[in-house]
């Protein structure tokens, strides 16, 4: 089937999330004709995490954005990934030996980050930014590849042509379902309930990188810039008990947790003013089928406990850019280009597997936790606490684990 399109590019990226906001910006440094389609209005997301790990910020040193970004973006670092009982500590990972120049992460609100990063890929005469575009439907050719996509937006539905389409648009991706994927759960042991409290300029610098065991809940709190977003995290398919019992325990235990945060939780009456966010591991058979490649939370939903969805989703843009960029410069080269796609998978899915089963197993040991009624973490938690060097290793793991490519000479040369 042959089909007029209202725009051409060489990709198309569906979701400005960070995985495809990087992928956009490295295509268009590297000379290619990008357009980004991004279903909302602007970058600011509900219960979104940027905890850019050092990979990450050694990954954008290289490419000469680091120093700047830390400079421009307000940010906090933090170098030490743990959980909290009570007085007691336990660290499961520690960063300062991860990375010579980024040894910690650094916590930039989404809604930061993703704004800068589209101003960098918008002095580059390829890329084009769509916002308020929402993929609606894949077109295809005769064999089936698809080569392009359709958006709608307030001024009715377009269409974009590209030699190659990727869905970066997340856990509930719909270009993973309009083209054929099936996502398959690796197990589900913990459900997020989040609220959103005002920020005080009294406020400690915190992270998502501390849980706070309490009984029955684990605690988090994420940095959104304005505000925190509160996770009250439960074994998964107890919202009703929760519901049950109402808002009180859920006040006390932030109140005892992080007294800092007291009056502001003090509004909170009702348990449908919670948002329930299921946490879930998904993967797909498959992230390629002609003409469509998914990445990111398209490709394998990372479990938000942690803070490296945002991490390797880069990642994931990183590996694809390098190996697609030369193809979709040489508009002749559908073969290559297929093969570069599948290479994409081939290298990066046994990390997220990996990645993926890790999650797994230390969700059903916090959920085992939680269900118990006890604070402190599992035992491969608290061994790796108690044991010197353990987590000092276990920080490398997590940097080797995201494994970002060094960027080609063809995206160095042209300056940011």
């Amino acid at each position: 089937m042959t089909h007029r399109f209202d725009e051409v590019a060489d990709c198309a990226v569906v979701g400005g999330g960070p995985g495809g906001m990087m992928l956009a910006y490295l295509l268009a440094r590297g000379g290619a004709r990008v357009t980004l389609l991004e279903s909302h209005g602007d970058f600011n997301r509900r219960f979104r995490g940027g905890s850019l790990a050092p990979a990450v910020l050694d990954f954008l040193h290289t490419l000469g954005l680091a120093e700047r970004m830390l400079a421009d973006l307000p940010h906090t670092t933090v170098s030490t990934f743990g959980w909290q009982a009570g007085e007691r500590l336990y660290t499961l990972a520690d960063y300062r030996r991860a990375s010579r120049r980024h040894p910690y992460y650094a916590l930039i609100p989404q809604a930061r980050f993703l704004p800068y990063l589209a101003e960098r890929a918008a002095a580059y005469d390829g890329f084009v930014l769509r916002t308020r575009a929402r993929a609606c439907r894949l077109l295809e050719d005769g064999t089936g590849r698809v080569t392009g996509v359709a958006y709608a937006r307030g001024d009715g539905d377009r269409t974009v042509g590209a030699r190659l389409v990727v869905a970066a648009d997340g856990r509930n991706s719909k270009l993973r379902a309009l083209g054929g994927f099936t996502a398959r759960e690796l197990g589900a042991s913990l459900d997020v309930l989040w609220h959103a409290v005002p920020k005080n300029a009294t406020d400690p610098a915190t992270s998502g990188l501390r849980l706070h065991g309490v009984p029955g809940a684990l605690l988090a709190v994420l940095d959104q810039d304005t505000h925190w977003q509160l996770g009250y995290m439960i074994p998964a398919g107890s919202f009703a008990r929760v519901r049950e019992r109402g808002t009180a325990p859920i006040r006390t235990a932030f109140g005892d947790a992080l007294p800092w945060l007291t009056g502001r939780l003090e509004t909170l009456h009702d348990v449908n003013e919670l948002t329930l966010l299921p946490v879930r591991i998904t993967t797909v058979d498959t992230w390629y089928r002609p003409g469509l490649l998914l990445i990111g939370d398209a490709a394998h939903v990372i479990s938000p406990v942690g803070g490296n969805g945002i991490n390797l989703a880069i990642a994931d843009a990183a590996q694809t850019a390098n190996l697609v960029l030369p193809h979709l410069l040489n508009p002749g080269q559908t073969a290559t280009l297929d093969t570069a796609c599948r290479q994409v998978e081939l290298l990066r899915r046994p990390l997220t597997d990996r990645e993926q089963r890790f999650q797994a197993r230390a969700e059903r040991g916090a959920r085992a936790r939680l269900e118990s009624g006890r604070t402190t973490p599992p035992l491969p938690v608290r061994l790796i606490a108690a044991v010197p060097g353990l987590a000092t290793r276990n920080g490398r793991r997590n940097a080797a684990l995201i494994r970002i490519p060094a960027p080609l000479d063809q995206i160095l040369r042209h300056s940011p």
